[in-house]
This record gives C-alpha cells, sequence and structure tokens, in this order.
C-alpha cells in the first residue's frame, strides 16, 4: 500500500507532463525559449498543476502523515531537477569531434527530460515571468520535504505541551512547592491532612458526669420501754 502512494504520486506527475509534451509544441527547451502562445483551457490546466504540486499533495501528505506520497513527490522532483545538474557538466564531451554516441544519446535522454518537466509550468510564464517558472520544477523536492518535515516537527511539540499541561505528576510537584512555607531554597515536610468527606457529621453532646450520689444518713431508732 505504501508503495502504491509512492508509484501512483510519481507517475502522476509524469503523465501530466508527457500529456503537455505530446499535444502540445515546447515552450522551454534546455538553453532557449521558444515563443508561443497559450489558449485559455492549457494556462487552467497549468495553474491547477502548479497548486496541485506545491500544495495540496504536499499539504496532505504532512496532515496525514503519508511519508511516501511525499516520497514520491520529492523523486519526481529529483528527475526533473537531473537534467539541469548533469548537462553542464557535459559541455566539453559533446562540443569536439570526439563525442561519444553513449554521450549523445544521454544528453539528448536529459534534454527531454527537462522540455518534459518544465512543460506543464511554461502558460503561467505570463504571470510570473520566464525566469521564475524556469525553476519551479527544481523546488518540488524541497518544498515536499520541508512541508512534510516541518509539519511533524510541529505535531511533535504541539503534542508534548499538551501532555506536559494534563501531566498529574506536575500538578502534584506544582502543589508541593506552594505548600512550602519555610522559604526559598528549604525542604519541608507537608502536613498530612483529612481527606473531605462528603455531607455533613453531626455529633451529640456527651453526658455531664452527674454528682456521686451522698450516704443516706442512719437514723437512730429506740425501741420502747
Amino acid at each position: 500500500m505504501r508503495r502504491d502512494y509512492f508509484i501512483c504520486v510519481f507517475l502522476l506527475c509524469i503523465c501530466v507532463s508527457l500529456f503537455y509534451v505530446c499535444f502540445l509544441p515546447l515552450y522551454f527547451v534546455y538553453g532557449e525559449i521558444v515563443p508561443r502562445e497559450f489558449g485559455p483551457v492549457e494556462t487552467a490546466f497549468s495553474w491547477i498543476y502548479l497548486v496541485l504540486v506545491f500544495a495540496v499533495l504536499p499539504i496532505y501528505a504532512a496532515y496525514k502523515k503519508k511519508f511516501w506520497m511525499s516520497a514520491g513527490l520529492a523523486a519526481y522532483g529529483v528527475v526533473a531537477a537531473f537534467p539541469v545538474w548533469v548537462l553542464p557538466g557535459m559541455a566539453d564531451k559533446l562540443s569536439g569531434e570526439d563525442a561519444s554516441i553513449v554521450s549523445v544519446v544521454w544528453a539528448f535522454l536529459l534534454k527531454s527530460i527537462y522540455g518534459m518537466a518544465e512543460a506543464p509550468f511554461a502558460p503561467i510564464t505570463k504571470v510570473l515571468g520566464d525566469t521564475f517558472v524556469e525553476t519551479l520544477p527544481r523546488r518540488i523536492m524541497p518544498v515536499a520535504l520541508i512541508l512534510y518535515v516541518g509539519c511533524q516537527v510541529f505535531r511533535f511539540y504541539r503534542n508534548a505541551y499538551r501532555q506536559e499541561q494534563l501531566d498529574p505528576l506536575k500538578a502534584l510537584d506544582k502543589t508541593s512547592i506552594e505548600n512550602n512555607t519555610t522559604g526559598i531554597g528549604s525542604k519541608s515536610v507537608r502536613k498530612a491532612s483529612m481527606p473531605e468527606v462528603l455531607g455533613t457529621v453531626i455529633t451529640a453532646p456527651a453526658p455531664a458526669p452527674s454528682a456521686p450520689a451522698a450516704p443516706e444518713e442512719h437514723k437512730e431508732t429506740s425501741l420502747p420501754e
């Protein structure tokens, strides 16, 4: 299932790029720009693709913890930026008469990948400009990874803060500090307190102690004479 997320996102970006390459002429060619007009439908789908790649997919993957979705998007970003990283170093191999057929074919594939990655963003050059739009494919990978990592770091510290606020041990420590009456830096033993009892207990008053009874006086009786 995780591989499905990676493959689906990666192939989705490639399919959209190939759609522009197959049915529309290239605007960005490696090393130059071929001016042409853009239709309203093409421009609308370019804006949708821009929002999908730089906002919807990375934010959804970061919020739902779909790492493989972000990884698929980042992998496409690596593929889109790879020609710009490699082609400048191949200039010497392609300029002389000793250029090998392998180098020529490899350069042709890299230039094709460059045109494929740039094609979906070409119609929005009217608003954002050629220089800014030309760098968009190379920003896919950092945006996908930064959003995912940033969201997870924020979620970690938020959960840690909530757990700290709800920790009962912290509440007990705070109570013990408040009951410290001997001054700062000294330790005191908390006095034990009786737990509160629900309701009211009524006790009857104890009877007062009675005085001891006085001994009865014995009257002397005289016999009749």
